[in-house]
């Protein structure tokens, strides 16, 4: 019996609605190809494919739980400075966060169509141990793009290098604009969360982020938070259907409010945050613009300190801008 005749064999007896070639999850081909550096490599025989979803689940936890260890030097020269929050007047919660974020939804222009494309501005941490190197980190755009046949595309672009402290760190390859990564689906390959745009309802978006970080009780600000980085990472949303998906959070129990600042790109923004029940060592923060009330920004900080890669609690783990269309070096 050839290898294709086994295959076909097994497929019968377990006819799996993924195909075979099926591309990793966006955020695990992600992290995956930045850890080993190189772009991802799609494999066809079934028992190949398994193993490389496995694998790239278990590099993903290693970043949160600490499990991998790599030699480094200081955290403040691997990863970003934290956010600096100016607190909001006394008696402040999420909920009037998010009913102010509300107002100005429904007061904008609505100019943003929902759109089955998510373009973002990311950083996503790996360490080094080199440390004249590790004082430089990438950031990438990644631009998805998919289709109501359920096809569609990854590009991942470089941008500008910076150090820790966000100033530009000249000459450093790959230059800015160098596409990195690219990754394509086929018709019916793609499962979103939502193949049609999601209904502007709280009720909807609940049962969209229920889905997504398979919470089966009480939907806490974290898991929700996660949620919505999830649904973002697919569709470009309008202003009423973010306030739906606003909704939500207001509706957890232990959503925090950090106050104001300014985003990696200079926005005001005001931060809430949560921590994930189903994530290990994580504290997870969405940023609402002040001008807007959309959500323009999630991050992810480690709680406690990582011993094995050297990193203190608070670390920044990664962060993820979006409403970046209109920037002179946002893919086109």
């Amino acid at each position: 019996m050839t290898d294709d005749d086994l295959a076909r064999a097994l497929r019968r007896l377990d006819p799996a609605e993924t195909p075979l070639d099926a591309p990793l999850p966006l955020d695990a081909e992600r992290r995956l190809r930045q850890i080993l550096d190189r772009p991802p490599v799609r494999r066809r025989r079934p028992m190949l494919v398994w193993t490389s979803a496995a694998a790239a689940v278990a590099l993903i936890l290693t970043i949160i739980t600490g499990v991998m260890w790599m030699p480094g030097p200081p955290a403040s020269a691997l990863t970003p400075e934290p956010l600096v929050y100016t607190a909001l007047p006394s008696g402040t919660g999420a909920a009037e966060v998010v009913a102010e974020a509300q107002a100005r939804l429904a007061a904008g222009d609505g100019a943003v169509p929902p759109e089955r494309r998510s373009l973002s501005l990311g950083w996503y941490f790996s360490a080094s141990p080199d440390g004249a190197e590790a004082t430089v980190f990438r950031r990438e755009w990644v631009d998805f793009r998919w289709n109501e046949d359920l096809s569609g595309s990854v590009v991942t672009t470089a941008a500008e290098a910076t150090d820790a402290g966000g100033d530009t760190v000249p000459n450093v390859d790959p230059a800015p604009g160098t596409v990195v990564g690219e990754l394509t689906y086929v018709r019916n390959q793609f499962r979103p969360l939502s193949p049609t745009p999601p209904a502007a309802s709280a009720e909807a978006m609940r049962a969209l982020l229920v889905a997504t970080t398979g919470a089966t009780e009480t939907l806490t600000a974290g898991d929700a938070m996660v949620g919505v980085r999830s649904l973002l990472g697919e569709w470009t949303l309008n202003d009423v259907q973010q306030g739906a998906l606003l909704g939500v959070i207001a509706a957890s129990p232990d959503a925090r409010v950090l106050g104001t600042t300014r985003d990696r790109l200079g926005r005001e923004v005001v931060g809430l945050a949560g921590i994930p029940s189903t994530t290990a060592n994580a504290d997870v923060t969405l940023l609402l613009s002040v001008d807007t009330g959309r959500i323009v920004g999630f991050e992810s900080a480690l709680i406690d300190a990582n011993t094995d890669l050297d990193l203190p609690a608070g670390s920044l783990i990664e962060y993820v801008l979006w409403d970046v269309q209109g920037r002179e070096d946002a893919p086109r």
